[in-house]
């Protein structure tokens, strides 16, 4: 919080709730074959982004300013445990790998990659919604 790209913040079941349905749609449209690699990666890793943003609302925070991607995997350092924060590196791996494909070519993913994003995007998101259910009920309704 120090350099102020972390603000404290108050989820509501709702915004929870709206974060899980966007990773349950990239989850989905990330697998769709007649999609670019490139795309498919990014949006795997979009369901991923989502998740973390999801488990660091529910902790009290959301980011601000610059580098957002980054700092919500940096922010969940402090979230998760040690044990855990290999898929912050990971996934931290994939944002560098998303903004080439993003924003300076094609054919930066492989086949490999975005299907083992998919895969990392969501076990990681399934890791996000058992830490809320665990740690903050009251944001996940029933579904």
């Amino acid at each position: 919080m120090a350099q102020g790209r972390i603000k404290q913040h108050k989820a509501t079941a709702q915004e929870i709730s709206k974060l899980f349905a966007i990773i349950e749609r990239d989850l989905k449209d990330a697998k769709v074959e007649d999609v670019s690699l490139d795309r498919r990666f990014t949006i795997a890793y979009n369901a991923a982004l989502q998740a973390g943003r999801a488990l660091l609302a529910a902790g009290g925070y959301r980011t601000s300013g610059q580098a957002h991607h980054a700092t919500v995997f940096q922010a969940l350092r402090s979230l998760l445990d040690q044990e855990q924060h290999h898929l912050l590196d990971y996934m931290d791996d994939c944002r560098s790998k998303r903004n080439l494909a993003e924003y300076m070519g094609t054919e930066i993913a492989s086949e490999q990659e975005t299907e083992e994003l998919v895969e990392e995007a969501k076990n990681f998101a399934e890791l996000a919604k058992d830490l809320i259910r665990k740690n903050y009920p009251h944001l996940l309704t029933q579904k």
